[in-house]
């Protein structure tokens, strides 16, 4: 039989693990996690007011009817119509390349949005059952906190996306190093 402690100490782990790989989640470059990003839909109308539409979205699935189908724009500069260029962003090599990359996620919204989280039992049991039940096997509703060492390392832990990965042209990849 374990004693209180050492199911103290394993609700702690589990919780440093959810907590780092949201950190680790948070540091990913994709295009849905850019503030500049917005998901514009396709228009599905093959006609218009009795108009044919040479814009209509051609591609279609039979399981894929009910869904509205959407495409990643990237709107920096877009109050500015004459100087945006209507950038595509829609898969994860766009937001690696993109310079102007903008995370949502910070750190202070990774540490609230894990708070409220863990507080929440309900949650807890749905998203994390093996914490769940020690709380339950401790007679427990509280969530004790993570270990100091966690929070000293995300105190000082800046959250960074991935590096921006740089594409060459044909020309740069030709000539000899200088």
């Amino acid at each position: 039989m374990k004693i209180e402690a050492e199911i103290q100490d394993r609700i702690r782990f589990l919780l440093t693990e959810e907590f780092g790989q949201r950190v680790e989640e948070a540091t990913k470059r994709l295009p849905h996690k850019c503030n500049h990003n917005y998901r514009h839909p396709l228009d599905p109308r093959k006609q218009i007011e009795g108009v044919p539409n040479a814009y209509y979205n051609r591609v279609s699935r039979a399981e894929e009817l009910p869904v509205i189908q959407s495409i990643g724009l990237c709107m920096l500069d877009a109050e500015k119509p004459e100087d945006w260029a209507g950038t595509i962003c829609e898969d994860p090599i766009d937001a690696q390349r993109c310079p102007y990359f903008d995370s949502v996620d910070t750190k202070e919204v990774v540490w609230d949005k894990f708070q409220v989280q863990i507080k929440d039992l309900q949650w807890v049991q749905a998203n994390m059952p093996e914490v769940y039940g020690l709380l339950w096997a401790l007679g427990s509703k509280k969530i004790p906190d993570l270990p100091w060492w966690k929070r000293l390392w995300y105190r000082f832990l800046t959250i960074r996306p991935d590096p921006l990965i740089k594409t060459y042209t044909d020309e740069e990849l030709l000539l000899p190093p200088a």
